[in-house]
């Protein structure tokens, strides 16, 4: 696996300084929950610190990325080509930051949407993304304390509530985010 410091000076090459700092954060905190669940520490690291490096590429060149890569662009990841950062990113951290790992990579891809049937890797990289210290929407103290005491309640709840935006702000939900709610909603 490569290491931390590689990673970090990487990082900072490609990203700019805003989301680097979420990524620190977003580690931080996914560390934190590792340490509750038991999850790798390793792995979560990588994960989380990986999670948004697509994040450098703007709009045409994600959905380039997204052609070279075979994925399906229906009309909704069309609109808003930021729904194919966690598969382009998992994606580059196999390439460019050398992880081998199907775990992490998948952590990666599944951290914008979220998924039915999440490992516990997985959740807490989706989780960590949300919750970190620097997002500030309401209820977000109460999803960070929820995720430490039941992770599948707050990623049902933390993605009720981004329906919830997405439908105010009159935008378009992606499919996989409703069937991720749906799926933690029927595990409560």
């Amino acid at each position: 696996m490569p290491s931390r410091e590689k990673i970090l000076e990487k990082l900072a090459k490609t990203l700019d300084a805003e989301r680097f700092e979420h990524c620190l954060r977003a580690e931080k905190i996914a560390l934190a929950l590792a340490k509750k669940y038991r999850v790798s520490t390793a792995k979560t690291s990588l994960a989380a610190l990986l999670h948004d490096c697509a994040r450098r590429y703007d709009r045409p060149a994600l959905l380039r990325q997204a052609r070279r890569l075979g994925l399906p662009i229906d009309p909704i990841r069309r609109f808003e080509p930021k729904l194919f950062h966690g598969e382009i990113g998992a994606d580059l951290a196999r390439r460019e930051f050398g992880v081998r790992s199907t775990e992490i990579q998948r952590a990666i891809s599944r951290h914008t949407t979220g998924a039915p049937g999440m490992t516990a890797l997985e959740k807490v990289i989706y989780l960590a993304d949300h919750i970190e210290a620097g997002r500030d929407f309401p209820g977000v103290g109460r999803f960070r304390k929820l995720a430490f005491a039941d992770m599948d309640r707050a990623i049902y709840e933390s993605t009720s509530a981004m329906i919830r935006f997405l439908l105010e702000k009159n935008l378009p939900v992606y499919p996989l985010t409703v069937e991720t709610r749906n799926y933690f909603l029927s595990k409560l």
